[in-house]
């Protein structure tokens, strides 16, 4: 593992919202809900499962605090006693509709990746709630059955500071110990190539776009900052372009200098992401039909039918919208026709 790779948090985002799309699709095909025993096995790898179901823990352990009441006492044996069965008791009752899952199953697919690619920055800064304050010994213990992947490191972490008889410590000490211990461990973590497999069963993780430092070599911009200006040619707008150019739109065609000869061929991933996500609200499956559709249509006016007519999210698009205008320009390009891309409204009536 190459310490020196920084992560590409745009790709990630946009990996984690396409995987989740695509389990939420085929998971709730069957049913309207979840339960605890269909989270365990939801997803591979099955650390997201993990995470998932600790989110869900965290999000019991707030509400219960919210419980604490200055004229009981909830340290009573008896009181403790009939929480920890409540909670048992609930932990068996787990029920999540589509809406409800999707932001924790992201996070948790987010969580994964980080956990496996970048593990030192995924227990500093994923593993303790820093909104907590402190950490507390017994408390970081009981996350620990959650962690599968690098579990190892968690566990000596604990021995480490369970000798030291810190059993509760600032966030900024914590963080202290643990990257001592990080530096300690290099070379210990889980080797990536098994993950990269399991994640890919579903969507495909190409392991060069998880780095910046690997995309700069190949993308060298001006401005490194806007991770979409990496991966385009020329960042001003289409009409800018045109405003500017000194050569003719006739010009341009004759020379077939823009033809695609496929759009789905010509695309980058943060392209195919971008699509997805902006234009097709995350699926996939839709987006990969229409395009399909397109690349086999004869002319311009047969592909602006299959967008008319065949692309369901299509009349919610923002013209003004940088992904709209690009996605549109690439139809043009395809068919070397004018169109959108060059200012004519591209759902006009027939």
């Amino acid at each position: 593992m190459n310490k020196d790779r920084v992560i590409n948090s745009d790709y990630v985002k946009s990996y984690c919202a396409s995987y989740t799309n695509n389990i939420l699709d085929t998971t709730f095909k069957e049913s309207p809900y979840l339960t605890g025993s269909d989270l365990r096995k939801l997803c591979s790898p099955e650390q997201i499962n993990y995470n998932l179901l600790k989110a869900i823990f965290l999000q019991w352990e707030t509400e219960v605090n919210k419980m604490q009441n200055p004229y009981f006492d909830h340290s009573a044996p008896a009181v403790q006693n009939a929480l920890k069965t409540y909670m048992q008791v609930l932990s068996r009752n787990i029920k999540l509709d589509k809406g409800n899952l999707r932001p924790l199953l992201q996070q948790a697919v987010e969580e994964t990746i980080y956990q496996i690619f970048c593990p030192a920055y995924f227990f500093e800064n994923s593993l303790w709630p820093a909104e907590l304050g402190s950490v507390k010994l017994i408390e970081l213990a009981k996350l620990n059955r959650f962690i599968k992947i690098n579990g190892g490191f968690l566990s000596e972490l604990i021995a480490q500071l369970r000798k030291k008889h810190q059993e509760e410590m600032e966030l900024s000490q914590f963080r202290y110990n643990l990257k001592n211990l990080c530096k300690e461990w290099q070379g210990n973590w889980e080797s990536e190539e098994p993950y990269i497999f399991a994640f890919s069963k579903v969507v495909a993780l190409h392991q060069k776009s998880l780095w910046k430092d690997e995309l700069e070599s190949v993308y060298k911009e001006e401005n490194p900052k806007n991770i979409n200006q990496r991966f385009t040619k020329d960042t001003r707008s289409l009409n800018d372009s045109l405003q500017t150019s000194q050569t003719t739109l006739a010009d341009r065609l004759n020379e077939n200098v823009d033809k695609l000869n496929n759009i789905r061929k010509s695309l980058n991933i943060n392209q195919k992401f971008r699509f997805i996500n902006e234009l097709y609200g995350g699926d996939s499956t839709e987006f990969n039909v229409v395009l399909d559709q397109i690349d086999q249509c004869e002319n311009y006016r047969q592909a602006m039918d299959i967008l008319n007519g065949k692309s369901s999210l299509r009349s919610q698009w923002d013209m003004e919208n940088e992904a709209v205008k690009e996605f549109l320009s690439l139809v043009s390009r395809r068919f070397s026709e004018p169109g959108p891309a060059f200012d004519e409204h591209p759902f006009s009536a027939k």
